[in-house]
């Protein structure tokens, strides 16, 4: 991408701990732009984001003490377009430098949950939509909830953030007629909002009905990790549930192609990454009946859905997908073609990267 003869510049303002950061990062620099990236602490060993400093405050104080110093970094960056992902953070110190042209990414909690945790958050929200000059939401419900805080439709824009088309390209073959344990796989973050102890208690349940039938997997990390493997070895699944903890990108495909059905247990989301990648390798989706995800899954005919924190209704759907190889077979075939469709990164990215490069010649004139 270049203006005038010379690489676009964009300064991206997000979390350097978070994966669809740096995966927003990397697809900049790998089609040419000049990137420069800022980020609160924890920066990850390796990651190229430079430190905003948060001195112990309070990130809210934090923000308000770094106005200045971002404005002297953008008015010597010079940055064609900056792009803020994720609102009340670091949306809102974009806005309060009030710089432009300004674009701005909802992923979800940010505009599902922290609107109503008060009217601070709420201002906030609203003040960041009032001084973006471009908003991206990654599902219709994220948009929607965006013009109830004052959005203008003109400039809404929904893409969800998708799946590298790596993971359709190099398939893994796998049978659904292959013997053995029915493989049951959640791998989101083990915190309260994703509700991980749901999955465990319905592993009980469906252990004790039928011993030897499931193996259940847990990958991921989080605060309640240490309290989730008590839980599951209290109910007596030390011999059919593994936590596997943190794992690589390419190992996370293959675990996922390894196995027969995904579950999600989130109590609110965006357009989950993670259901679409399992989407993509051919699991059988069983996630939380949140409207973001009926934009996905329809339940009954390329999923099924349960309600936040209902272990039983869990563990009812896991049992009629996993009663059913022909059925996951073919959902799996319909599961591919709507990835396929809807949700291959490079292509939801190369659409965002038209439209700032549409913004950026519209601010020029």
């Amino acid at each position: 991408m270049e203006i005038e003869n010379r690489p676009a510049k964009i300064l991206i303002l997000g979390e350097a701990s978070s994966i669809h950061t740096r995966r927003w990062v990397g697809y900049f620099r790998e089609h040419g732009w000049t990137v420069r990236w800022l980020s609160f602490p924890p920066i990850p060993a390796g990651t190229v984001a430079e430190e905003i400093p948060r001195h112990n405050l309070r990130k809210a104080l934090a923000i308000l003490v770094n106005v200045r110093r971002l404005r002297r970094i953008i008015d010597s960056f010079r940055p064609d377009i900056i792009s803020a992902l994720f609102l009340p953070d670091y949306g809102w110190l974009a806005g309060l430098c009030k710089r432009h042209p300004l674009a701005v990414s909802a992923w979800g909690s940010d505009v599902l949950i922290s609107p109503h945790k008060s009217r601070w958050h709420r201002w906030r929200i609203e003040y960041v939509l009032r001084k973006a000059d471009v908003l991206f939401a990654d599902a219709e419900l994220l948009g929607q909830r965006m013009r109830e805080l004052g959005a203008l439709r003109s400039k809404m824009h929904i893409v969800p953030l998708g799946v590298n088309s790596s993971w359709l390209e190099n398939v893994e073959v796998r049978s659904s007629a292959v013997q053995g344990p029915i493989r049951v796989i959640t791998n989101r973050h083990v915190a309260p909002l994703y509700r991980v102890d749901t999955f465990i208690r319905a592993a009980s349940s469906l252990a004790a009905e039928d011993p030897g039938r499931y193996e259940f997997v847990v990958i991921g990390d989080g605060p309640l990790k240490a309290e989730l493997t008590r839980l599951a070895s209290e109910l007596g699944l030390d011999a059919c549930l593994t936590f596997k903890g943190s794992v690589s990108g390419e190992q996370m495909r293959h675990q996922l192609y390894q196995s027969d059905v995904f579950v999600s247990c989130s109590s609110s989301d965006g357009t989950s990454v993670s259901m679409l990648e399992a989407m993509a390798t051919g699991c059988f989706p069983v996630v939380t009946a949140l409207p973001v995800n009926t934009e996905w899954i329809h339940h009954g005919e390329n999923g099924l859905l349960f309600p936040v924190g209902d272990s039983q209704s869990l563990a009812q759907a896991i049992a009629q997908a996993a009663g059913n190889a022909s059925w996951r077979e073919e959902v799996r075939k319909r599961n591919r073609e709507l990835i396929v469709k809807r949700a291959i990164w490079q292509d939801n990215m190369s659409a965002v990267e038209d439209i700032l490069a549409r913004t950026i010649l519209a601010f020029g004139q």
